[in-house]
């Protein structure tokens, strides 16, 4: 990844400067995990990444790994486990962004309990009625309560939400719509485009990142004014980023 991102001429993210310089307009890239299945049982794993260049850590994903209970499979933990705990404090301790995408509500609240940095939910959506269950079809287990979003919110994180045609709708305009809904529920600092972009294969409103210019184009013409409409496309999740990476105390 690193002799690719080096091909196309662009910069990898390693420390807050590099996010200010992003938001000034130099294209720089965030390197991230999903799924810290590569940690096995050793924190000290952690560390490595770090050195590697990554700045974002999702802790659990699809798979089972030791860290925590992750939501389209019957728990196992009640949360995270003692690891998983270890790992939110080595990644504050580094300056590393935790993600919480796919993890159990229950595994999002120890994350809240132990992490001193925000963080980010980087991918799905806040479901509109019910209680997701990792029961459901993949695609509503992997959505968030409104009280959950707000949680996250409130410790001053992200929520990143999907382009998934089924939750968000068929067209663009219907998902920046979802987005500017979101705002309104959670506030405009803690809603962002989720990053599983080119992930959602043939169910994906959007596709690739040139899409979202369209979206932009959308909330313009919805009469968003143009502070709102930074902070949603790129200020919110610059913002944890940052945020997450300055406190770094190792």
């Amino acid at each position: 990844m690193t002799a690719h991102v080096a091909e196309q001429g662009l910069k990898i993210v390693r420390q807050p400067a590099d996010v200010d310089q992003a938001l000034a307009g130099v294209p720089h890239i965030v390197l991230a995990v999903e799924g810290a299945s590569f940690i096995e049982q050793d924190v000290r794993s952690v560390r490595e990444a770090y050195e590697l260049g990554i700045r974002q850590l999702q802790l659990v994903h699809y798979i089972r790994n030791p860290l925590g209970d992750f939501q389209t499979t019957r728990p196992e933990h009640d949360g995270l486990t003692n690891l998983g705990k270890a790992v939110i404090r080595e990644c504050n301790r580094l300056g590393m962004l935790i993600d919480l995408a796919h993890c159990s509500a229950a595994a999002v609240a120890d994350a809240l309990a132990i992490s001193r940095a925000p963080m980010v939910w980087s991918h799905s959506s806040v479901a509109t009625s019910g209680a997701p269950h990792w029961s459901m079809i993949a695609w509503k287990a992997r959505q968030l309560t409104l009280p959950q979003a707000r949680a996250i919110a409130r410790q001053g994180g992200v929520i990143g939400v999907w382009a998934l045609r089924q939750d968000v709708g068929a067209t663009l305009q219907s998902y920046g719509d979802r987005m500017a809904q979101l705002a309104e529920l959670i506030g405009e600092d803690h809603v962002g485009f989720g990053s599983d972009i080119n992930g959602l294969g043939p169910f994906a409103v959007a596709d690739s990142m040139a899409d979202l210019g369209q979206v932009v184009t959308h909330w313009r013409t919805k009469g968003l004014g143009d502070a709102r409409i930074r902070k949603l496309a790129i200020g919110n999740f610059a913002r944890v980023l940052r945020a997450a990476m300055a406190a770094r105390r190792g």
